[in-house]
């Protein structure tokens, strides 16, 4: 099968060649998997590629895009949660390949080999190293001293802010552009401001102004940036908010959540919940413990609390003591009859219970669909995968965690959000599994939501990270 490149994907692997060291921050959907593969097919001579991934996309994205581009190479990979328990196995997946493709939880592994005949390195999605006191990160960081070669690849490169590109900047030049000390360069970008919760004070760090472009000016000789509308013709994309009002019964349990940090739900055999508060360690945190044998919702802290109040929000809520309640299954009849109306769509969920409730309303109405979520192996993930793009479901439940990178729906003409996620990347990640290189129809983000409730806070607050982001990645691509 001959690979026929866009432009845009010929400048970008004439970038790698002339960059040993690169960034890629090209949207989704742009193509930087073959630009990638192809960078390294132009480039080698008898030098090998290791390739670190999402596990997602191990084989439906990277092996089967390398063997579309080279079907003559060697391509192996593996996914270490799941494969390879035996050193052996993998020096023997190493030395037959002329392509290695594996998962961060394999780097650990990794380290032990005979690494010599490689000299390229990709990883993939590198925002999964920007912890830089993650074992995670430092193993990554060992493993990319042994590489000539590095290319880093992510859309969303500071989902949660400018400190973020730190690491993987000292991964690709040592610290020879932001420095070799991290609180330096927070210190550089970052001002402190000291905030207090309780009788404890902590610190907060606020990126200063102008921070953003001085970072983006720094790295621009090393990045690389294509945004899909601007090198595709894409057909038009609309974001949609479906906002709804709370159904009464809903309300009056979501106020006595956000009031009382605890939401007691009327069963007949309901206990009376015995509850003591303790700080924690971490002075920003309070912990209300209760009584597990009833089916009290506990807020352990801030962070829970808002969890708490988007699951009821959701219209169904894990319970203390165990299993889960559904509250409400208004806004889930809205989503099933939502997804009626379209020839093709993709849901997103984030907790089993909400996966649970929207799988009985499609059943009832016999709308065909499947589920991707962690569980899923490999294998079923494919067939899945091909047979919506063939058409035999109209549409899949799909958990961003799990099916945020690297799958292909094209099919779809709508990505429907049960619930918001805090976690910009995986946001902006699943709502390009169909706005891609390949869609030809109109399509919709739909966004169902109640009205004067945190849910809208949170699409605020992504609005807002993605606003930042838009700046860095905007100065990046000029």
């Amino acid at each position: 099968m001959t690979v026929t490149f866009y432009e845009h994907q010929k400048e970008n692997f004439t970038f790698k060649l002339a960059h040993p060291r690169s960034f890629d921050t090209s949207t989704c959907g742009t193509g930087k998997t073959l630009s990638a593969l192809e960078a390294w097919r132009l480039r080698t001579g008898n030098g090998k590629l290791l390739i670190i991934a999402p596990k997602s996309t191990l084989e439906a994205v990277w092996f089967n895009d390398a063997r579309k581009l080279m079907p003559n190479c060697q391509v192996g990979w593996f996914d270490r949660t799941k494969q390879a328990k035996d050193k052996s196995y993998i020096n023997r997946l190493f030395d037959a390949n002329n392509i290695v493709i594996a998962n961060i939880e394999a780097v650990n592994l990794i380290l032990k080999l005979n690494l010599s005949a490689f000299t390229d390195f990709i990883l993939d999605e590198f925002t999964s190293i920007k912890n830089r006191t993650a074992e995670r990160s430092k193993n990554v960081q060992k493993l990319s001293l042994r590489f000539e070669n590095i290319a880093l690849l992510s859309g969303t490169p500071t989902p949660n802010g400018v400190l973020d590109i730190w690491h993987p900047a000292f991964l690709l030049d040592g610290g020879q552009r932001l420095g070799h000390n991290f609180f330096n360069f927070r210190n550089a970008v970052c001002q402190p401001v000291v905030k207090t919760a309780g009788f404890k004070q902590f610190t907060e760090w606020k990126e200063i102004p102008g921070a953003v472009e001085e970072v983006a000016s720094i790295l621009r000789d090393v990045t690389i940036r294509h945004v899909l509308e601007e090198v595709v013709d894409m057909p038009e994309r609309l974001i949609v908010d479906r906002i709804i009002t709370m159904p009464d019964n809903l309300r009056k349990q979501y106020n006595k959540m956000k009031a009382d940090c605890i939401l007691q739900l009327e069963t007949p055999q309901r206990m009376a919940a015995k509850m003591h508060y303790a700080m924690l360690k971490d002075p920003l945190l309070m912990r209300e413990t209760f009584d597990l044998d009833t089916d009290d919702i506990v807020a352990v802290n801030k962070a829970v609390l808002a969890q708490k109040l988007l699951q009821i929000a959701s219209g169904s809520a894990y319970l203390e003591g165990g299993g889960a309640k559904i509250l409400d299954t208004s806004k889930y009849e809205l989503i099933v009859d939502t997804v009626i109306e379209r020839p093709a769509s993709l849901v997103f969920f984030l907790w089993q219970h909400q996966r649970d409730a929207l799988a009985d309303i499609l059943r009832q109405k016999k709308v065909s669909f499947e589920v991707i979520d962690g569980s899923v192996s490999q294998a079923n993930r494919a067939k899945i995968i091909a047979d919506y793009q063939a058409g035999k479901y109209q549409t899949l439940l799909l958990q961003p965690a799990a099916a945020a990178h690297g799958i292909t729906l094209t099919r779809s003409v709508a990505s429907i959000w049960c619930s918001p996620t805090y976690n910009l990347e995986h946001y902006l990640q699943a709502n390009h599994r169909d706005y891609r290189i390949g869609q030809t129809k109109r399509s919709e983000v739909i966004r169902v939501q109640y009205a004067d409730t945190i849910e809208g806070q949170v699409y605020d607050r992504l609005q807002e990270k993605n606003v930042n982001l838009n700046n860095l990645l905007d100065i990046l691509k000029s």
